[in-house]
């Protein structure tokens, strides 16, 4: 399960935390996040009674995404691992923690946010780890930094992410996914506003996905006619052209296609901040794909909504 769970985090990009003692309590907020389009749920157990939340949320949610934080010793990971937890997640790096979970096949999530921490993580298989608290240590900028020299190391961040910075962290490409309370504040669970909560979680998927329009397509039928579209765009609004294999772009806003691809009248491009996110998203809301274009690393850069929409072809693509 451990790379599945790992797997799915990315792909739903949020991971909110939830501090409840109450089990009803804890049941009612993870209904309210996947009302809310949000399936996965960390618990933190900073009180013994936190373990009955985990427990119960665990059994009426038993196809869902469900993991244990602050974990700090392994007696505590084996006692989380038995209640059937997807992941752990521990503040720091106890070598304990860890090799109790990697030895049982349970994601692992430990926090590091310094070189020396992520040197060790690395030494034991791990690559996606936990940064915390991620403004105090630098947010953004200083998981950049860390990627410089670690560019096979990406973070689930928590600790000051909140609706003002998402943004940031979500178009952050070393981070897997934001976490935190933000998305759970006390003040609406102990009002019991579900409803809230959930249009709180529909609003974090919407600012994570981060859509929003990257180009027009249009369909041409030699290259002299694409160059020519291209160029008449940059005539009148001062664009530059460029060309690639497949088309001429007139600024970034126009493409023009050397000759005719998906779509009868061309493709609408919408670009967002993770492809796997998107396409998670789209899915879950019943939306098919019939075509994916990777790029020579091996990186989706295109990915083709089955139908058309006024004559044309939608695909996501990655904002850069």
């Amino acid at each position: 399960m451990s790379t599945n769970a790992l797997e799915l985090i990315e792909k739903i990009g949020l991971l909110p935390n939830v501090n409840v003692t109450n089990p009803d309590i804890a049941v009612r907020v993870a209904q309210a996040l996947q009302d809310g389009g949000i399936d996965a749920i960390e618990i933190p157990l900073f009180e013994e009674a936190s373990m009955d939340s985990l427990a119960a949320v665990r059994k009426a949610n038993p196809n869902s995404l469900v993991g244990a934080g602050t974990v700090h010793t392994a007696e505590l990971a084996q006692k989380v691992v038995d209640l059937g937890v997807d992941f752990v997640v521990a503040p720091g790096m106890c070598r304990e923690t860890i090799q109790y979970c990697l030895d049982k096949g349970v994601a692992v999530i430990p926090g590091a946010t310094t070189a020396t921490e992520i040197e060790i993580a690395r030494s034991m298989g791990l690559h996606i780890l936990k940064f915390f608290p991620s403004e105090l240590n630098g947010g953004v900028k200083m998981i950049n930094a860390l990627r410089a020299p670690f560019n096979d190391v990406r973070f689930i961040t928590t600790g000051g992410v909140n609706f003002d910075n998402l943004k940031d962290y979500a178009a952050c490409k070393g981070v897997v996914a934001a976490g935190g309370s933000f998305m759970t504040p006390a003040r609406l669970i102990n009002a019991e506003r579900w409803d809230d909560i959930s249009e709180l979680a529909q609003r974090a998927i919407e600012i994570s996905l981060g859509f929003e329009m990257g180009h027009v397509g249009l369909n041409c039928h030699s290259v002299g006619e694409a160059n020519a579209t291209a160029e008449e765009f940059a005539k009148i609004f001062g664009f530059k052209t460029r060309e690639i294999d497949i088309s001429f772009f007139g600024g970034s806003a126009v493409e023009a296609m050397k000759k005719p691809s998906f779509g009868a009248n061309g493709h609408i491009a919408i670009a967002c901040n993770s492809m796997k996110r998107a396409i998670y998203d789209l899915e879950r809301r019943g939306y098919k794909f019939r075509f994916f274009k990777n790029n020579d690393k091996g990186e989706m850069i295109a990915a083709y909504i089955e139908n058309e929409i006024g004559g044309f072809a939608i695909h996501l693509c990655v904002k850069y």
